[in-house]
């Protein structure tokens, strides 16, 4: 029982020291002038992180003292259940839309029984969150574990690791993204509460269009690397173990060079994003496998609405490419009026084969650009942590050469001493 206390204590006084370390190297505690005018959507990481924290490491103390833990097939079957029962959550809700839709939103006894069904599922779900994280973040901790990533290896011979796994299945806050309408570059950007209208959002976009000459989007995203870190309740269990592992790593990261450095260029924040993404699909795959979850749905992929689209009907990826090389030549001739046009023009063909996206401009690109495996952006990045991630000998000795990155040049001279390593070996070895 001594040796419980004492890692209980000692994994609570990590968290305290990673908290404080992220709200004050973030600049949480003062408001920003973009902040400031959009005060009243404003989401609060201090107040989100201190609400939740408590309630986290509470049933975690709970759940890992002697006879509290749950066996493998009760970790499985419970994570499973859960995502059964979102399913069932998200068919209600098109439900409840379709019965509105039909009474001429008034609804009516069918539309009740739906409301009541909706609410019993999603406190069946409630119930589950703490124990369906605490599976989750126990199995992206054992990978980050054998890829060695613990900050703190001394502690890795007790099962502490530094910084600990730990994220909230919530719903996700958005992101106000600011761009110059003269080019596409994220010049700033702030969290809003997640529940924002659409009326509200377009009342705050065209303040800043109209006052600042900016272009500005209001975008929902799939996760914060808030501590604990927010992850959607959206996704899929594919695409949650993907997210969460991406969310950790950006808070790994902010422990070193290449974290720290986040906010000193777009190409830096290409990198910090784009192998976060890789890490997380990597990561969210090794978990993945072993839930033995169906996969019937490999031969379709997911439209920005998350519908299912096939795609043979549709390249999505090619013409979203294609607008963005086009805007990035309307912008660099001074076309700005044609070149928004333009992107609304684009905007309404993808609408027509199923794609949703409620505005594509300037912010769009410069938000959803930095991530440089996606076909939003025109960044060789991706390619480039490609290269180094085939010759690297495994996903940690990956992430740990590049957190050491700095700048976007010492990038570039890894790229370059890897690649010259690679054909000495491949030489080598011909011979």
């Amino acid at each position: 029982m001594l040796v419980w206390i004492l890692k209980v204590t000692i994994r609570f006084l990590l968290v305290g020291v990673t908290l404080i370390v992220l709200l004050t190297g973030r600049g949480v505690l003062n408001l920003t002038p973009l902040e400031a005018t959009a005060e009243k959507h404003l989401y609060s990481i201090a107040q989100w992180e201190f609400e939740n924290l408590l309630d986290k490491w509470l049933h975690r103390i709970y759940i890992s003292m002697p006879g509290r833990s749950l066996s493998e097939e009760e970790k499985i079957d419970i994570v499973l259940e859960y995502f059964r029962l979102g399913e069932i959550e998200n068919e209600l809700e098109h439900a409840i839309k379709n019965s509105l839709d039909s009474s001429g939103g008034v609804g009516d006894d069918s539309t009740y029984a739906l409301k009541n069904d909706i609410m019993q599922v999603t406190k069946a779900r409630n119930r589950m969150r703490d124990s369906v994280e605490e599976v989750i973040e126990g199995e992206i901790d054992s990978i980050v574990y054998t890829e060695d990533l613990s900050r703190l290896r001394l502690l890795n011979a007790v099962g502490i690791h530094f910084p600990p796994v730990d994220f909230r299945l919530e719903e996700s806050p958005r992101v106000l993204v600011v761009s110059p309408r003269d080019r596409i570059e994220m010049i700033d950007g702030v969290l809003l509460d997640a529940d924002m209208n659409v009326d509200d959002m377009e009342v705050l976009e065209e303040r800043f269009l109209i006052d600042q000459d900016l272009s500005v989007l209001v975008q929902a995203t799939g996760g914060v690397s808030t501590y604990p870190a927010v992850v959607s309740t959206d996704f899929s269990l594919k695409g949650m173990l993907a997210t969460a592992a991406h969310e950790w790593l950006h808070n790994y990261l902010f422990f070193h060079p290449l974290g720290r450095g986040y906010s000193k260029s777009t190409e830096m924040m290409s990198l910090n994003e784009t192998l976060s993404n890789m890490f997380g699909r990597e990561v969210g795959d090794l978990a993945y496998k072993k839930f033995e979850v169906s996969q019937s749905n490999d031969n379709q992929v997911e439209s920005i609405t998350g519908s299912a689209v096939n795609v043979n009907d549709f390249d999505f990826r090619l013409e979203m490419h294609t607008t963005r090389l086009e805007v990035e030549d309307m912008l660099a001739d001074g076309n700005i009026d044609g070149a928004e046009s333009y992107m609304e023009e684009r905007r309404l063909f993808m609408l027509d084969h199923g794609y949703y996206i409620r505005k594509l401009n300037q912010a769009y690109f410069a938000f959803h650009g930095r991530y440089t495996d996606t076909p939003a952006s025109i960044s060789p990045i991706f390619d480039q942590l490609s290269a180094i991630r085939e010759i690297s000998p495994s996903l940690g000795a990956f992430v740990r050469n590049m957190a050491e990155v700095s700048d976007y040049d010492d990038f570039l001279e890894l790229l370059e001493i890897s690649r010259s390593n690679s054909t000495t070996r491949a030489a080598f070895s011909e011979q």
